[in-house]
């Protein structure tokens, strides 16, 4: 399938102007046009209806595919509160999305937090040595109390329209997510998950033990969407693997 750009930025045009935007020319889309939308074809093809995004931050990955899936209903999950209002205001106009100020896991409850300064690295495991020499700007860090909450007993609660795509990047809490999740995610056409070659998180799982698991979920292993190079001696650290279930 050739990918029609005149159709992609008319949909566009027009899902922006139901959240009360006016677009009055093509900048927002130039060098997205010829790279952006084409090197996102294997997914654009695949129509989500639902995504996912558990990690949100302040909704980077959520902007991303709301430019490639503007007709998805997008559920975000981000468990600082700080950051969650963030998130809340730039997507405020968004009929289709939908936030939760929550951590995902395998059990409910009130659970310990370590929150950066550089707030992307935060997570429920305490980070190592090896995470703040590469990246200083992680050094920073309090305690704080999150809700977490497990990914079956929410989806109870919302409409998860198929295809559905579920992207997961908790700072080396994957496991924990997947385990409190796995009826949901059986549900998904294609998964997206950070995975860890290095420990930079205590008794965080490698990218064997996620592999391994969602093979026995019914996915396979397709590559990697991005990866975090070592700016000290450029070895891989962290890549975001991509996992299509098989027969789906």
């Amino acid at each position: 399938m050739k990918i029609n750009l005149i159709a992609v930025k008319k949909i566009l045009h027009k899902f922006f102007k139901r959240l009360g935007y006016t677009i009055t020319n093509d900048s927002v889309f130039k060098g997205q046009s010829s790279s952006f939308f084409a090197s996102h074809k294997w997914l654009i093809e695949l129509d989500f209806l639902t995504i996912l995004d558990i990690g949100a931050n302040k909704g980077q990955f959520a902007s991303k595919f709301r430019m490639l899936f503007p007709n998805a209903f997008i559920y975000s999950f981000e468990p600082i509160q700080e950051i969650f209002e963030i998130l809340n205001n730039r997507f405020s106009k968004d009929l289709k999305f939908k936030s939760f100020n929550l951590g995902l896991g395998l059990e409910s409850g009130e659970f310990d937090f370590f929150q950066k300064d550089f707030s992307d690295s935060s997570s429920l495991m305490r980070s190592k040595d090896l995470l703040k020499e590469n990246f200083p700007q992680t050094q920073n860090e309090s305690k704080i109390k999150i809700q977490v909450e497990s990914l079956d007993n929410i989806s109870n609660c919302i409409n998860l329209e198929l295809p559905m795509l579920i992207k997961i990047d908790v700072q080396g809490f994957e496991k924990m997510v997947i385990l409190g999740g796995k009826q949901t995610i059986k549900k998904a056409s294609v998964l997206i998950v950070e995975v860890s070659f290095y420990e930079l998180y205590e008794d965080q799982e490698y990218f064997d033990s996620i592999y391994s698991l969602l093979c026995d979920l019914g996915f396979k292993y397709m590559g990697n969407y991005d990866q975090l190079y070592s700016p000290n001696d450029g070895s891989i650290l962290q890549a975001d693997a991509i996992f299509f279930k098989e027969n789906g």
